[in-house]
């Protein structure tokens, strides 16, 4: 088997069985805090519950360069088995913590060690031919729909039959499990050897002004950030608004009681995601391929434009739903492309960091998009909130990334626009 092929059939499902434990637990996080430490105030539950989900990818946004620097200096392979088992240690050490701030701790040390997905895609994607990275790179993220979608389903059964803590060490073994299969079949030939004259800091700073010296590159980080902020906006709150419309009435009628009803209503609504990653991002791929990542994330991008502004005018739960529908289609294509313009941007040299880079502005749209949309949708909070202005503002972000996408395009880069 060719190494590209033998890399995605290592990597593949050591991205699938990450995924779905990560998701195993994270779903159950406020449910574990409140019965863990025992809190009853709604106020203070909220605050730890977002504080712990939001400090994995906001610590992971920050130290992702500096392990992807390392994954192009030593390897990719390493780096790779190195965030995996970094992951398995820190779940599993989770159900010790004694207090929420030691959970935070915990969630945050998770964070800072682990980078599991830009060394993964960077071992596949180097030894793909260039025109494939699309294909490949989106197939890479049905690996990780697919433990996403199943994740929740098995933290439910594991949580009913063995407790809440027993989730962290699903995840764990699940991450153990993934560093094992990457050790065992994953090859990387050919690692650059480092300048012995050079430390890590000083090629690290080099790589970095390499990368940032491409114009284009330089901005497309700061255009994926607007996008992911716009994106993830209005994600934690959804339930919130799902509950202003009400459940859907076919579900009504088959559930034992509204909430029910409503939490089915909800759990579609986030399926819808995992559902549209199945059927969509290789198509997205494709595209990519075809006509250019760059040019199809702008396109994305003003589709999500439009679709947000239009929810801010939605008033049944049909209507919703039909919305997020268009809407998860759109998001299933933003990641890979992101990726696959990245890497048709940069030289194999710094394929590590470049996908660590843009993972780190995929992650502070994550931590920071839904500190926004609470703050913009809690303007009002007298009259309840303000979901509409909130779909707006998350349109317009969305807008201004897909105009500067478009803008980008033109631009020189060695000397020639090409698209992209």
């Amino acid at each position: 088997m060719d190494p590209g092929r033998r890399n995605f059939h290592a990597v593949w499902p050591s991205l699938f069985a990450t995924s779905m434990g990560l998701m195993a637990f994270l779903p159950m996080l406020p449910l574990y805090v409140q019965e863990r430490f025992a809190i009853d105030d709604a106020g203070e539950l909220l605050f730890w519950a977002s504080i712990i989900y939001g400090a994995a990818p906001l610590s992971a946004a920050l130290a992702g360069p500096l392990w992807g620097a390392m994954g192009d200096r030593i390897g990719k392979k390493p780096m790779a088995i190195r965030a995996n088992l970094a992951i398995a240690v820190t779940t599993a050490l989770m159900p010790l913590a004694p207090s929420p701030g030691w959970l935070l701790a915990m969630r945050a040390l998770q964070g800072l060690l682990a980078g599991y997905v830009a060394p993964a895609m960077a071992l596949v994607s180097q030894a793909a031919p260039r025109e494939r990275h699309g294909r490949v790179i989106a197939d890479l993220q049905v690996a990780m729909a697919t433990g996403s979608f199943l994740g929740p389903y098995l933290g439910a059964e594991v949580s009913h039959w063995f407790g809440r803590s027993s989730l962290f060490w699903i995840a764990s073994a699940l991450s153990a499990l993934s560093a094992l299969l990457l050790h065992r079949f994953a090859r990387e030939d050919e690692v650059p050897a480092p300048d012995p004259r050079s430390g890590f800091a000083a090629d690290f700073g080099l790589a970095c002004r390499r990368l940032f010296a491409n114009g284009v590159f330089a901005r497309l980080l700061l255009l994926v950030l607007l996008l992911r902020l716009g994106q993830n906006m209005l994600e934690p709150v959804l339930a919130l608004f799902v509950r202003e419309l009400g459940p859907l009435p076919v579900l009504v009628a088959h559930s034992a009681t509204a909430a029910l009803a409503l939490d089915r209503t909800t759990a579609i609504a986030f399926a819808m995601l995992a559902v549209a990653q199945w059927v969509c991002t290789r198509w997205w791929g494709r595209q990519a391929d075809r006509f250019g990542p760059l040019r199809c994330l702008a396109l994305l991008s003003l589709g999500l434009c439009a679709l947000q502004a239009a929810m801010a005018a939605v008033t049944s739960i049909g209507e919703f739903l039909l919305l997020r529908a268009a809407i998860a289609g759109l998001m299933a294509g933003s990641l890979t492309l992101a990726y696959a313009a990245a890497s048709k941007r940069v030289e194999d040299r710094d394929r590590t960091l470049a996908f660590a880079l843009v993972q780190s502005c995929i992650q502070f749209g994550l931590a920071l998009g839904p500190q926004l949309g609470t703050l913009v949708a809690n303007r009002g909070a007298a009259r309840g909130p303000d979901f509409a202005t909130a779909w707006i503002t998350a349109a317009m972000l969305c807008g201004l990334a897909g105009l500067g996408m478009l803008w980008l395009r033109r631009r020189p880069v060695g000397g020639s626009a090409g698209a992209v």
